[in-house]
C-alpha cells in the first residue's frame, strides 16, 4: 500500500473533515474516503441505499426464521439439555459435549416455559438479537464512518451468510454477535462524547449481562477496556474514572464467577472432545507453521464477510480488512483501532492457552460487527484509490450490486431448500407424521418414554427425543406413563421405538414385552423407517424408527365394558 495515499485518505475529502479527523471530538464522521465528488448524483442516494440494504438484512433474517428450518445436529444436542432441566439445573455440566453461557441457557429455558418446546420458541432470542443488531450496527457505522464506507459496511453486515444463518438457530452465536456489538456501540458513544457519562454507565450495566449471555463477548469487553483506558485517563474526569473502574470490576468479576460456577465444569466434561474437535483453532509454535496458520485462519471462515470459506476463500475480505485496519491506525487517536484489533489479541492468547479456539465462523461471531465495520471501511478506501471518478462510481455500483445478488441468492436458496441437511428434514418429517397425523386416528405410544421399556443399550437419539417433545401434544410436558388398560379399545395403538442401526437388541426382554402386548392386542402391522443420524460427528451412521400397530382383541372389546374418554381429553 502507498503510504502517501493512506496519509491523504481524509485530506482529499474536504478541509473541514480533514481538520475534524485530527480532533478528539469530531464534528463529522471520523473515517471517510474520497470515493464520490461532492456534486455526484449518488451522494443523494446513499442515505436511502443504506436503509435499503438494512431492510434486505431484516428480510433475510426474518425470512430464514419464518421458513422454520428443522433442527440440525448441533442444535439438537444443545436443546436436548432443556428437556428435563429447571433453572437450578442449568449450572450443571451439559450433556453431549455441549457448552453454552448460563444467561443464554436461562433465556432459552424461559422461552420454552412461556411458548412451548419448538423451533419457533428456541430460535426467537437469536432472531430478535440479530434484527436488533442490524439497527445497532447501522447507528455505529453512521457514528464513525463517512457515507460511502457506511453504505459498504452496512451492506457487508446485512448480507453476510453467518450472521443471517445464526439468526435462525438456537445456538448462542447470534447473541455472541449482538452482545459484543452492544459493548462497542456504548464505548464509541462515550468516546465521541466524553461529557456524557451515561454511555459509560451503560457499559457498566451492559458488561455483566453481555458476558452472562455470550461467553466470548469477554474478548470484546477486554478490547474495549484497553482501548478506552487512555481516553478515560486523559479526560481528567474523576466520575468517568469511577465508572470505568466499575466497568472493569464488573466485567472481570462476572467472567470469574461464571468461569468458576459454570464454564469450568462444562469445560472439564468436554475438554477431551473440544481439544480434538477444535484442534485447528489452536496455534502451532513452529515459526513457519505459525505464520501459515495465521494466514489461513484469517483468510478462512473467520473473515467470511459477506461470504467466504476455508482454504483462503475469504482472501478478498481479508485484504479489505487489512486496508481498513491501516486507515484506522493512521489516525492520531488510535482508540478505535485498538478497539478493533485488541479482541483478536485476547482471543489469540486464549487459543494459545487452549481454552478457546481462534478463528472459524461460528465461534468468532463475537467479532462479526468489528470485522464488517473494518471490511466496509477498507473496501471504500480501496475503491477510493481508483484515479477516475467515473470508475470509482462504477466500482461502488458493482459492489452494491454484489450485495443485492448475494441477498437474492441467499433468500432463493433458503426458500428452495428450507433445511441445512436433508436428514434434518427426514427426522422432522417422521415426527410430524407419527406424533401428529397418527394421533388423530389412533393412540400413539413411545415404548421408551411412555412404557419405560428400553431394549437397547445406546442412548435415545436427540433427534427422536426433541422432535417428540415438539410435535407430540401428549409429550409437551415431558415423558408420560401410559396405562395400556386405560386406552380406548376401539382405536389402534401404535407403539414406536428408536435404535441405532446394527445395535444389538435384548431379544428376551423384547419378546417378553411383545407377549404381554399380545395378551390383549393383536399385532396387525410392523414398519421400519431408516434415517441417517443427525449428529455432525456421526457421518454414515443410521438409525431406525420401528412402529408396531396393535388392535384390541375382539373378546377384549366385548368384555371391556368401558367408555374411555377420547385421547384429546386425557
Amino acid at each position: 500500500m502507498n503510504r502517501a495515499a493512506i496519509a491523504t485518505v481524509s485530506e482529499r475529502v474536504d478541509p473541514t473533515i480533514a481538520r475534524a479527523l485530527d480532533e478528539r471530538m469530531p464534528a463529522h464522521p471520523l473515517f471517510d474516503v474520497p470515493v464520490l465528488s461532492p456534486d455526484d448524483v449518488w451522494q443523494s442516494l446513499l442515505h436511502a441505499l443504506t436503509w435499503a440494504l438494512l431492510g434486505l438484512g431484516v428480510v433475510l433474517r426474518m425470512g430464514r426464521y419464518l421458513l422454520n428450518f428443522p433442527f440440525w445436529g448441533d442444535e439438537l444436542m444443545l436443546v436436548q439439555n432443556y428437556l428435563d432441566r429447571d433453572y437450578a439445573d442449568l449450572v450443571k455440566p451439559l450433556t453431549l459435549e455441549q457448552v453454552a453461557p448460563l444467561g443464554f441457557l436461562a433465556i432459552e429455558l424461559t422461552a420454552i416455559k412461556l411458548l412451548g418446546f419448538s423451533e419457533w420458541s428456541l430460535r426467537l432470542f437469536a432472531m430478535l438479537s440479530s434484527v436488533a443488531s442490524l439497527f445497532l450496527f447501522r447507528d455505529l457505522a453512521a457514528r464513525v464512518l463517512g457515507k460511502v464506507p457506511m453504505v459498504l459496511a452496512v451492506g457487508v453486515f446485512a448480507v453476510s451468510y453467518y450472521p443471517v444463518r445464526h439468526a435462525a438457530e438456537c445456538k448462542p452465536y447470534g447473541s455472541d454477535l449482538a452482545a459484543s456489538l452492544l459493548l462497542v456501540w456504548l464505548a464509541v458513544g462515550w468516546w465521541q462524547n466524553p461529557s456524557n457519562r451515561r454511555w459509560l454507565w451503560g457499559l457498566v450495566v451492559a458488561a455483566p449481562l453481555c458476558i452472562a449471555v455470550a461467553n466470548p463477548a469477554v474478548f470484546v469487553a477486554g478490547g474495549v477496556s484497553l482501548a478506552m483506558a487512555w481516553p478515560v485517563w486523559q479526560s481528567r474526569d474523576r466520575r468517568a474514572w469511577f465508572a470505568f473502574a466499575a466497568y472493569n470490576v464488573l466485567m472481570a468479576g462476572t467472567f470469574i464467577v461464571l468461569l468458576r460456577l459454570v464454564t469450568s465444569a462444562q469445560y472439564v466434561t468436554t475438554q477431551k472432545f473440544m481439544l480434538e474437535y477444535w484442534a485447528g483453532g489452536f496455534p502451532p509454535w513452529q515459526p513457519l507453521a505459525l505464520v501459515s496458520w495465521l494466514l489461513s485462519i484469517h483468510a478462512g471462515e473467520m473473515m467470511a464477510y459477506p461470504v467466504g470459506d476455508d482454504r483462503f476463500g475469504s482472501t478478498l475480505s481479508l485484504i479489505c480488512f487489512v486496508a481498513g485496519a491501516v486507515v484506522l491506525a493512521r489516525r492520531k487517536d488510535r482508540t478505535l483501532a485498538v478497539m478493533v484489533l485488541a479482541p483478536l489479541g485476547l482471543a489469540f492468547v486464549a487459543a494459545a492457552l487452549r481454552r478457546y479456539p481462534y478463528g472459524g465462523a461460528r465461534l468468532s461471531q463475537y467479532y462479526g460487527s468489528l470485522a464488517c465495520l473494518t471490511v466496509g471501511l477498507g473496501a471504500a478506501w480501496l475503491i477510493g484509490l481508483i484515479a477516475r471518478a467515473e470508475a470509482r462510481r462504477r466500482a461502488l455500483a458493482i459492489v452494491v450490486g454484489v450485495f443485492l445478488v448475494i441477498g437474492a441468492v441467499m433468500l432463493a436458496k433458503d426458500m428452495a431448500q428450507p433445511y441445512k441437511r436433508l436428514v434434518d428434514f427426514e427426522h422432522r418429517g417422521f415426527a410430524r407424521w407419527f406424533w401428529k397425523e397418527n394421533a388423530a386416528e389412533g393412540e400413539v405410544v413411545c415404548v421408551q418414554t411412555d412404557l419405560g421399556k428400553n431394549f437397547y443399550t445406546e442412548r435415545t437419539s436427540e433427534d427422536y427425543a426433541c422432535y417428540q417433545r415438539t410435535y407430540s401434544a401428549l409429550h409437551r410436558r415431558g415423558s408420560r406413563g401410559v396405562d395400556l388398560a386405560g386406552l380406548p379399545v376401539d382405536r389402534p395403538v401404535r407403539c414406536v421405538m428408536f435404535a441405532l442401526e446394527g445395535e444389538r437388541r435384548d431379544e428376551n426382554a423384547f419378546a417378553s414385552w411383545l407377549a404381554d402386548m399380545q395378551a390383549s392386542y393383536d399385532l396387525v402391522g410392523e414398519q421400519s423407517y431408516r434415517v441417517q443420524l443427525n449428529g455432525p460427528r456421526e457421518p454414515g451412521r443410521f438409525g431406525r424408527y420401528m412402529v408396531y400397530e396393535f388392535r384390541a382383541k375382539p373378546d377384549a372389546t366385548e368384555t371391556a365394558g368401558r367408555t374411555p374418554a377420547p385421547a384429546a381429553q386425557r
